[in-house]
């Protein structure tokens, strides 16, 4: 792990009038434990990255550069970062920025995909207070990019991109290799679409 840079954050803290117990505080811990952490002898987490990024007002990357975190991550397995959002109407959004996933979240992604994976997997968050995907509103969706229409998408809940580009969330009922497809969308409509990807979702951690 490269070796964090103290004076980084606390030129960024000086700047902003805030002290280290006030970004404690937000942490929501020991301003001992804070201290430690800048000074190389505790390792900062993937989720307190991006609690102490929304404190100074940066990017999370900006934040994982300076404390040495590498975006390969923490441990075995595939790093894994929620890069989109899925909406009431079922489409699915890429965020501007990618951001870290909570460690309880992370934990059970990698017990559901297997510590040894090689593929590059994406989370999506369900946001959706109203209509059909409201049952699973927060739910952490988890699936791994393609290039094509995958065998196993047929017949499950999948991510599929519609040849103009956009993204959505449905169950793919058929598929011919062409992209003509018929889906089924959460709310239970069917329809017809061509399309240029499909990927089933691995896992929906709750």
């Amino acid at each position: 792990m490269a070796e964090i840079d103290g004076n980084w954050f606390h030129n960024q803290l000086d700047d902003r009038g805030q002290s280290l117990r006030a970004l404690a505080r937000h942490l929501g811990k020991d301003a001992s434990a804070v201290s430690r952490t800048f000074s190389g002898k505790r390792k900062m987490t993937m989720e307190e990255a991006a609690e102490i990024a929304s404190f100074l007002g940066v990017s999370v990357t900006e934040v994982m550069h300076h404390a040495g975190i590498t975006r390969e991550g923490e441990g075995l397995g595939p790093k894994i970062l929620l890069s989109a959002v899925i909406g009431e109407d079922g489409e699915v959004r890429s965020l501007p920025e990618p951001q870290p996933l909570p460690q309880a979240v992370l934990d059970k992604a990698q017990l559901s995909i297997g510590a040894g994976r090689n593929r590059r997997i994406i989370a999506a968050q369900v946001r959706a207070s109203t209509g059909a995907l409201s049952i699973w509103d927060d739910a952490v969706l988890l699936f791994a990019p393609t290039d094509g229409i995958e065998p196993g998408a047929i017949g499950a809940l999948s991510i599929c991109c519609l040849s103009g580009g956009k993204q959505i969330l449905a169950k793919l009922d058929r598929a011919r290799k062409t992209g003509e497809a018929r889906v089924v969308s959460p709310d239970g409509g069917i329809g017809e679409a061509v399309l240029t990807t499909a990927t089933p979702v691995l896992v929906m951690i709750p």
